[in-house]
């Protein structure tokens, strides 16, 4: 029999080498964001804010793709979890019918958000930025969805690797080229806020290329025959959007809080909502690390319950919230002590660095309840359970979104305050989830002893 130790060490071995080059893989893809937001602070406040502001309704967006895709990743999990290949390739397949659903409905969705933008009262001198960006930027959620799809293939049969390989490939495209088309080299004009949606549409379509090229010829799938035999949209492309759609309603009403705090920060003059692009920006990036365990997690766990193994489904769970916790640790101690330097990372405006600094410190808070409360989600997920957690990210707006406009707005606190409030959310909704996992999983064990 082997001993606890032995096993808790392999678990943590399977952990990382599936969550490890997710979270370097994550890393390089918000690169693309993070760099032309480094570069746009360069241009001015004005574009920075614009490109900041649209960022978060392209996030808004991708994460709605992102939760309707993801239902591929517990489902093929437990096909894979219980050695069932007919039913990788079923998936998969249903899956592809998926994602081009999902993409066209992503394409028109962002072309909509300037009547947003109006009725919200945002800076007007913002909009006209704002919807030239997402104009451009829409044309990539094709390659982005196709993506996504290759992406939860490989994650839920344990191969992480190739996203990882091939986001190293472009990065030097995701630098070269927000170098060229917002400044304007190699020949081009400058094209300020364009240039970044152009170099994005760019970046996620040779991801996409990439990931495909390799699911084609690579012998760990050509053997299951996935591209053979395509059948129509059927019952299981239905089974997939089922439980796709509370994912991504959870993930809307997640992002859509905080699209809501990056509105109402809109209405503050554009030095708070460059301010807040940096906070949010940088904390953005760490939420990478989180996210990509929370990913393994929802994998692993999903792997777990096809083997018919609920006690280990809990152990993973568990594990992954360990491990997110423990990596996030770090930034909070940077950002604690040295959060004009990373105010500093992204603009040299005094202005902002200043508006900045407080801000970051909501953030260490904020790094905390991230961290708990998307791996939670990964491993309810594993065990899919998608209605739960949607009913959950509720307290988001139920205790977040008041609380935020009490402090920022009744109270007179302003950013600092919209940023108190959201971390109060995020706190509700970390401690409910977790207990969440908690109950569910031990049901699991209840009903797989009955």
């Amino acid at each position: 029999m082997k001993s606890p130790a032995f096993v808790f060490k392999a678990e943590l071995g399977g952990l990382l080498k599936l969550g490890l080059p997710i979270i370097l893989t994550q890393f390089i893809q918000v690169s693309n964001t993070t760099v032309a937001i480094l570069m746009m602070g360069r241009v001015g406040s004005v574009e920075l804010a614009a490109l900041g502001l649209g960022g978060s309704f392209m996030i808004f967006v991708f994460l709605v793709c992102l939760g309707i895709m993801m239902s591929l990743s517990p489902t093929i999990a437990q096909h894979f979890g219980a050695g069932r290949s007919e039913g990788i390739r079923s998936a998969f397949q249903q899956g592809l019918w998926l994602a081009v659903a999902t993409s066209l409905a992503a394409f028109f969705l962002l072309r909509q958000m300037g009547y947003l933008m109006q009725w919200i009262g945002v800076d007007p001198e913002v909009i006209p930025l704002v919807q030239d960006y997402l104009n451009l930027a829409s044309w990539s959620m094709p390659a982005v969805c196709l993506y996504l799809a290759l992406r939860f293939l490989c994650e839920a049969t344990g191969h992480s690797r190739p996203m990882l390989v091939i986001n190293i490939a472009t990065l030097p495209v995701v630098v070269a080229g927000n170098w060229a088309f917002i400044f304007g080299h190699f020949g081009l004009p400058p094209l300020g806020v364009e240039g970044a949606a152009m170099n994005l549409i760019l970046v996620m379509a040779l991801n996409a290329l990439g990931m495909l090229i390799f699911v084609f010829f690579s012998q760990r799938y050509r053997a299951r025959n996935l591209f053979k035999s395509f059948p129509l949209p059927g019952r299981e492309c239905l089974a997939l959007l089922k439980l796709g759609v509370p994912i991504a309603a959870t993930l809307v009403l997640d992002s859509g809080f905080f699209s809501a705090i990056a509105l109402m920060m809109g209405k503050m003059g554009h030095v708070w909502l460059a301010a807040h692009q940096v906070a949010i920006n940088y904390a953005t990036v760490v939420f990478m690390i989180p996210v990509s365990v929370s990913s393994a997690t929802m994998a692993r766990v999903g792997q777990a319950i096809g083997q018919e193994d609920p006690n280990l489904a809990r152990a993973r769970g568990f594990l992954g919230l360990s491990c997110s916790l423990a990596l996030v640790v770090p930034s909070i101690l940077v950002i604690l002590t040295v959060p004009q330097w990373v105010a500093g990372l992204y603009t040299g405006e005094v202005s902002v660095i200043q508006a900045a600094i407080p801000l970051l410190f909501a953030v260490a808070f904020l790094q905390f309840f991230d961290a708990t409360y998307i791996t939670a989600q990964g491993a309810l997920r594993g065990l899919k359970d998608v209605n739960g957690p949607l009913l959950i990210s509720m307290s988001f707006w139920v205790f977040g979104l008041p609380a935020a406009w009490w402090l920022g707005i009744e109270m007179g606190q302003g950013a600092v305050g919209l940023w108190w409030g959201m971390v109060t959310g995020v706190a509700m909704t970390a401690v409910l989830l977790v207990w969440r996992f908690q109950w569910r999983s031990a049901r699991t064990i209840r009903e797989a002893r009955a």
